[in-house]
């Protein structure tokens, strides 16, 4: 299996090969480059399922390339020298990753074809090279093996996005949309370079990996008690792990740095469908997923991990209920399940949180492309209350948009029901034995009701009932391009929960638990980690409520069915009606806030204004009358010693001889003073 390997960069660089012939000679081949995004993608694809067998039978592969920089300056821990690299990580991890972002970047280039080209769409060369660069930048964050290489794709990701959100540039609401992406996930990211920087500097290495990775210096580090940095090891990995979270929280979109993702809805479907399901949001908590061995020193950063995870997963739910816009709800819902996976991870579910951003990379780019179709059908209309009566005359769009709100929803026995019913399982469990972790399953539990609500309010507003609009009444058709994606991630909808039925096996001993057995060994295996809270070690995992885990799992799994299905029943009773009515207008002031979305944009605005703005203008002042002030004081004084003393300078050499003779003896008479020749 050493081909797979050596041909593991072609993953990679085939992308990047379609972005450079889509942008110097896209204009002038079929479909405008399409073709070479396809064929890239599906190259990437065929490699990547090569990378995921070799790994099963060979392990995993670690190669750097080249060196492109190394330091002089020794670590905190009086380490080697830094060397910064570029080389690939393939192991369980990333080889499923790479399956994912491979799959999803073709089935959305195969699904272009009708979205954007059968529309007479302008510019699309650069849509499709943008599409190859984004595609391109992901993946290679995927395969890096080293914190620095992993930051600068970060960052050409966000790139990416910036690019093809503000796509259709010539509006008004594209370029600003864009840019408030660019901007607030820049300020996440700012805090992410500070935790590469004080990570590499601490442990002299960025290796994720091997005995010479940071996590292995910083699990000695805390081994052998000598302080960082003055502070104490596992208080400093504290301290740079949240530093990372930073970024994670710009990039996935969780609360406060989450409220670019909504407007960033002003770019194609086929864009969102990419970066909600396993590009730009799905970069955020890979990384956390990456570097689970490391917040697993630090069960601070792992509670805050959860419980930022919880609260999103809730509060961006609450805010999908209200919304009209068919792309708003998905991009609401989006916000919430990646707070799902960040409460996984964040209790220690390394697992079920890996496989509920599996999950979700299928369902979510099901429920955009659905959406993107439902957008031809409804020729370019996206308000769902024009929609209704889609049903009949749209049955594959309708069955596969189905199939994904199911997932979505986490209703069994739909992928989303195994992987959310995970994450809430492990977060019962460690709530039972500590209780701040009971209020993040508590929100995460709430949340499900919420979901299945919103959910199926989308379903039944767009696809049953009467038709509102001449739109709805005569849509616009839809071909095999549109289709072949919608059915394939439909079955996959259906089907990819059989890859972690960790339930059935816990309840049956029928071991149907591959993903567990996939990713299990990857950092010696997650259940040997261990989670040190309050001076008490608890095992990760479910196996340290041995005798209420039964019960445990029945409760649990009782629970999140039963309010997802409440959620949907009550949907199907407000809205599943031939003339459904907006309810939602009856929660007046409360509808009024979440339509506003907490007015969170207005908050961010006036702190811009009245404490970020006033600060800058304070600083800028001191350093104007200040620092300047001081600098520019030495270079006038400098200034006038030497404009006096180029006086001296006349070009005469008896004027020179002169000051040669006066300073000569001057000087022997202050030596003369200073050695006493004179008493």
């Amino acid at each position: 299996m050493e081909t797979a390997f050596e041909l593991a960069p072609a993953i990679v660089l085939l992308p990047l090969a379609a972005f450079v012939v889509a942008l110097l000679v896209g204009e002038y081949m079929p479909k405008k480059g399409a073709l070479a995004g396809i064929a890239a993608t599906a190259g990437s694809l065929l490699l990547s399922l090569y990378v995921v067998a070799a790994v099963a039978t060979g392990g995993e592969h670690q190669e750097t390339y080249f060196t492109w920089a190394a330091g002089d300056a020794f670590s905190e821990t009086g380490e080697s020298a830094i060397e910064f690299t570029f080389g690939i990580l393939l192991d369980p991890l990333s080889a499923l990753m790479l399956v994912i972002v491979s799959l999803i970047a073709f089935l959305v280039h195969v699904f272009s074809l009708g979205y954007m080209n059968d529309e007479g769409e302008t510019g699309l060369r650069r849509y499709y090279a943008e599409l190859g660069l984004f595609t391109f930048s992901m993946l290679a964050f995927v395969v890096a093996d080293n914190l620095l290489m992993a930051f600068m794709f970060f960052e050409l990701v966000g790139l990416c996005s910036y690019l093809l959100i503000g796509f259709w540039f010539r509006t008004e609401s594209a370029p600003s949309a864009a840019k408030k992406a660019f901007l607030v996930t820049r300020f996440g990211d700012y805090f992410f370079l500070l935790g590469v920087v004080a990570i590499g500097a601490t442990f002299g290495t960025l290796a994720f990996q091997g005995d010479n990775s940071f996590v292995a210096a910083a699990s000695d580090a805390i081994e052998g008690g000598e302080p960082l940095f003055g502070f104490e090891p596992r208080t400093w990995v504290t301290i740079t792990g949240l530093l990372v979270l930073g970024g994670v929280i710009g990039k996935s979109a969780q609360f406060p740095l989450h409220t670019w993702l909504p407007d960033a809805m002003e770019g194609p479907t086929t864009v969102s469908a990419l970066i909600h399901a396993a590009t730009m949001v799905a970069a955020g908590v890979y990384l956390v997923a990456r570097m689970f061995g490391y917040y697993a020193l630090s069960p601070t950063a792992l509670a805050i991990i959860a419980l930022v995870g919880g609260f999103t997963a809730l509060f961006a739910a609450t805010m999908g209920v209200v919304k009209d816009d068919i792309k708003q709800v998905l991009a609401y819902s989006t916000i919430s399940q990646y707070g799902y996976m960040m409460l996984g991870l964040g209790v220690g579910g390394y697992v079920a949180g890996v496989f509920h951003l599996m999950n979700h990379a299928f369902f979510k780019a099901l429920l955009f492309l659905g959406a993107g179709a439902v957008i031809v059908l409804m020729h370019h209309e996206q308000n769902m209350w024009k929609m209704g009566g889609l049903k009949d005359k749209a049955p594959v769009t309708y069955y596969t948009f189905l199939a994904g709100a199911l997932a979505l929803a986490g209703i069994v026995p739909f992928s989303g029901f195994w992987s959310k019913d995970e994450i809430l399982f492990d977060a019962i469990l460690v709530g039972l034995n500590e209780p701040i972790f009971l209020v993040a399953y508590a929100m995460g539990l709430l949340a499900v009701f919420f979901t299945g609500f919103y959910t199926f309010r989308m379903v039944f507003l767009t696809f049953h009932g009467e038709p509102r609009s001449e739109a709805a009444r005569d849509p616009h058709p839809v071909g095999w391009n549109i289709k072949f994606p919608l059915l394939t991630l439909g079955v996959l909808a259906l089907v990819a929960g059989v890859a972690n039925l960790a339930p059935v096996y816990k309840l049956t001993g029928l071991e149907i638990t591959y993903l567990e057995f996939w990713l299990d060994g990857q950092y010696g295996g997650y259940a040997d980690l261990t989670y040190t809270a309050y001076g008490d070690t608890v095992p990760f995992g479910t196996e340290y409520i041995a005798g209420s885990e039964t019960i445990t799992l029945l409760i649990a799994a009782g629970l999140g069915l039963g309010l997802a299905v409440a959620g949907a029943i009550f949907a199907m009773v407000l809205y599943n009606v031939p003339e459904p009515e907006p309810h939602t207008e009856n929660l007046g002031s409360a509808r009024t806030v979440l339509r506003s979305n907490y007015y969170q944009d207005e908050y961010q605005v006036w702190i811009a204004e009245n404490l970020s703005l006033p600060l800058a203008r304070t600083a800028d002042r001191f350093d104007q009358s200040v620092i300047d002030g001081v600098v520019n004081g030495v270079s006038s004084v400098s200034l006038f010693g030497s404009s006096r003393m180029k006086r001296l300078q006349t070009g005469v050499v008896t004027n020179y001889a002169a000051l040669m003779i006066v300073g000569f003896i001057a000087l022997l008479l202050v030596l003369g003073v200073l050695g006493g020749w004179f008493v």
